[in-house]
């Protein structure tokens, strides 16, 4: 018994130690692997050209207004701005009042007596976009929207 239980002992020990050579080689190919994958990764990257239209702008298109003894300034500025692409509105009042944009979707905004009040929306649909000041009844500006 002891002749089998031996032989038993050193199938299984080379068994172990095969099942450890093929782990061990999997793991080498792996890492050559990725590391071969890494360079083609770098190297790739600087092939891809983007169109200076695709760039996104990194400012807003920004509209400045004030609300000073009731008067309003400005009156229907003319802006551009890009579907998407955040439009913002800084306000400075002495009186309450709502900004009102004409888009889609559609944006109201409470103005509160303060200076530089913030307001950001965007415009999912192209068009011509009225932002008005509801209690002064006045537009402020109007931006054409572009695809």
């Amino acid at each position: 018994m002891s002749g089998k239980a031996g032989g038993r002992s050193a199938i299984g020990r080379r068994a172990v130690v095969v099942g450890l050579a093929a782990l061990a080689l999997a793991g080498c190919s792996q890492a050559e692997q990725e590391t071969e994958a890494t360079p083609q990764q770098v190297s790739s990257a600087p092939v891809a050209s983007v169109a200076a239209s695709d760039v996104p702008r990194i400012t807003p298109t920004t509209l400045d207004v004030s609300i000073v003894d009731g008067e309003v300034t400005p009156v229907d500025q003319r802006l551009e701005g890009r579907v998407g692409e955040e439009i913002l509105v800084t306000v400075s009042s002495d009186a309450e009042d709502e900004i009102h944009v004409h888009s889609v979707p559609e944006h109201s905004f409470p103005v509160a007596v303060g200076d530089n009040q913030q307001f950001r929306f965007t415009v999912d649909v192209p068009g011509s976009v009225d932002v008005e000041l509801h209690e002064a009844d006045v537009t402020v500006a109007t931006v054409l929207v572009r695809s």
